[in-house]
């Protein structure tokens, strides 16, 4: 009887086996599902335009949504087309019509359309609609120019939802009527005497959900003295510096202590809008100076407001560069991304062909490059020495030697906004065969943005200031991406080049 069972589980063995050499697997399901619409919708509440999405595919489809009770969908299902004409991308697709009904609710809503074949979902559409609530307040309402003697103003509300009010900057002014309401209604503010500066304050209205959905700005009559800063700084060697002066008055300014000899102010008053001008002595010390001025409005008598603003004065003192010889060490850590690279040779320098560029991320500081060896290639002609310092949103300071020019030019791009400088090129070089040294000098303008100088061999060749409307991203002490080469023509060799880092303030 063992033997027996032997004999049946070697026969069913041997039929499994067989059974497995012949066995065909299934050929696997594919689906060409195509179709044309887009990832997303923004409807409005009433009037939405339908918009349409064409499919086709190798196997019959669906398109639905989640929300048929306020969505048509003009053809829901379709049958399939002819693969290979799908395939080739030549099948005649079905166009679908989608309609959306009116929303009526205050809140928007979302729906989602599925594209579907066999088992698969091709794209899922989102589709948002607007809700029918609405709440504004007129443009004419949003910005209150309040007197002195302060006053009560109505703002008037347009809504269709409850919303509410509050003061959200200025303990001069408070709401006495309309801090809730639903629907059309108005809001009270009433705004107290003013008898010292020009202030301002601000009432948002917010809707139910306590969404802000209006701000209305109010501004009070009285003295205005505003500098751009509360600081101005100058490097070591500056020789002036100017700050912005918002006012509506007129005003002085003077040193708080007459000891602090060395720097002079330029302008010691002025009447309106204007700059407070500073000159300054060589920082010869080791150490930071600082001081300060009183910027001051003028009074005609005891009753008039004073108005008093302390502005700090400081000027670094010098810090000595360091020298970076352009050795191969030195580009191991830099990148050579044109089609040449740049070539070191000991007691000579590194030589820069036409296309040889470096670009590093570089901290922030005052820079100078010497060059020499302006060599003319017969076929490509003289070299042109590049220089960028880049910032963000694309700024970069260019600073170009042009052996063939006999100049050395200036140049910016500007940040995506805003204005650039203009400075003339720089001239007054008598003898190419010499060295160039090339400095992008980098000081501050007030307390965050920078004064910027451009030297030839030593010879300053023009300046100008950043600031919120011209080259607003050069910042103070932010980080810098440099690149330098020469963009076309012969070669040139960059012997070395000095960083001086910047100053430590003691903020």
């Amino acid at each position: 009887m063992r033997k027996l069972v032997y004999i049946l589980c070697a026969a069913a063995a041997l039929v499994g086996l067989w059974g497995c050499q012949n066995k065909e697997e299934p050929p696997v399901k594919t689906v060409d599902l195509r179709y044309r619409v887009n990832d997303s919708y923004e409807l409005p509440a009433t009037g939405a335009q339908a918009f349409t999405i064409l499919v086709a595919s190798t196997d019959p489809w669906t398109v639905t949504s989640e929300h048929p009770d306020w969505c048509i969908i003009s053809e829901e299902e379709g049958a399939a087309s002819d693969p290979d004409d799908v395939h080739a991308g030549k099948a005649v697709p079905t166009t679908i019509r989608v309609q959306y009904y009116d929303n009526t609710f205050l809140d928007d809503r979302v729906d989602k359309i599925t594209i579907k074949s066999d088992y698969w979902v091709g794209k899922v559409v989102t589709v948002t609609q607007k809700g029918s609530a609405f709440l504004t307040v007129p443009e004419e309402d949003l910005n209150q120019e309040v007197e002195k003697a302060g006053g009560q103003f109505v703002i008037h509300v347009s809504s269709n939802q409850d919303w509410s009010s509050r003061v959200t900057d200025g303990d001069w002014v408070s709401i006495s009527e309309g801090a809730s309401g639903t629907g059309i209604g108005t809001i009270t503010v009433d705004a107290a005497d003013n008898a010292a500066e020009l202030r301002y304050a601000e009432v948002t209205v917010f809707d139910r959900h306590d969404v802000a959905a209006a701000r209305i700005l109010f501004t009070q009559d009285g003295v205005q003295l505003v500098p751009a800063s509360n600081e101005i700084r100058a490097g070591y060697d500056q020789t002036g510096a100017e700050l912005g002066i918002t006012s509506n008055t007129a005003w002085t300014v003077s040193k708080a202590s007459e000891s602090d000899d060395w720097f002079s102010i330029v302008t010691p008053g002025g009447s309106g809008d204007g700059k407070v001008q500073l000159t300054f002595t060589k920082n010869e010390d080791s150490g930071l100076r600082s001081a300060e001025i009183i910027l001051k409005n003028v009074v005609s008598g005891a009753d008039d407001f004073q108005v008093e603003k302390t502005i700090v004065v400081k000027q670094a003192y010098k810090i000595d560069p360091v020298r970076v010889i352009v050795d191969n060490d030195e580009m191991s850590l830099w990148k050579s991304d044109w089609a040449n690279a740049p070539t070191y040779a000991k007691g000579v320098g590194t030589t820069f062909v036409g296309k040889a560029r470096l670009n590093r991320s570089m901290p922030f500081g005052s820079y100078t490059f010497r060059w020499s060896n302006f060599v003319t290639d017969p076929l490509t002609g003289a070299p042109r020495v590049r220089h960028w310092l880049c910032f963000s949103e694309g700024a970069e300071i260019k600073a170009d030697i042009r052996p063939a020019d006999a100049k050395v030019s200036f140049d910016c791009n500007t940040a995506n906004d805003g204005n650039k400088p203009s400075i003339d090129a720089f001239t007054a070089i008598e003898d190419w065969t010499q060295p160039v040294e090339l400095t992008i000098k980098l000081d501050p303008s007030g307390a965050e943005y920078c004064h910027v100088t451009y030297l030839v061999n030593g010879v300053e060749a023009g300046s100008w200031d950043s600031g919120p409307e011209l080259m607003r991203t050069v910042k103070w002490n932010v980080g810098i991406n440099m690149y330098f080469g020469v963009d076309e023509g012969g070669s040139a060799i960059c012997e070395w080049y000095e960083y001086t880092a910047p100053m430590d303030w003691g903020d």
